[in-house]
């Protein structure tokens, strides 16, 4: 399956960034802090073959991801979550499942600068 890295629903985005105003810049803060948790978390989780801890993780960052509409990361970090899902009831391995990591990292790093600039234009507003 093909991925959009930088994909972004800016309605769902500035519709949050409009809801919060000024607390925006700590929203997004705290999820740049807790997606880079989730993704260290989930890198560790695949190096040990460790199924609960890549659901966990991919899940906590499909869903604040979903939430901010970072889309890219979110189809990523569910599509991680689904496969660890179907090998477990398909009793396989989950070992492909690293194989999307390094998309997931870089489709984070791309979201980085994009939700940087929303905190810096909602200050000169």
């Amino acid at each position: 399956m093909d991925y959009d890295l930088d994909a972004m629903d800016m309605d769902i985005l500035l519709g949050a960034q409009d809801l919060l105003k000024a607390r925006w810049g700590e929203l997004v803060d705290g999820y740049l802090e807790d997606a880079a948790t989730y993704l260290e978390a989930l890198k560790k989780g695949v190096a040990d073959n460790d199924s609960d801890v890549i659901s966990f993780n991919a899940h906590s960052l499909k869903s604040s991801s979903n939430g901010l509409g970072i889309i890219g990361v979110g189809e990523i970090a569910g599509a991680i979550e689904n496969g660890v899902r179907d090998a477990a009831e398909e009793g396989t391995s989950i070992s492909h499942l690293g194989d999307l990591v390094p998309l997931l990292d870089d489709a984070f790093q791309r979201a980085i600068p994009k939700l940087r600039a929303t905190i810096e234009e909602g200050a000169d507003e």
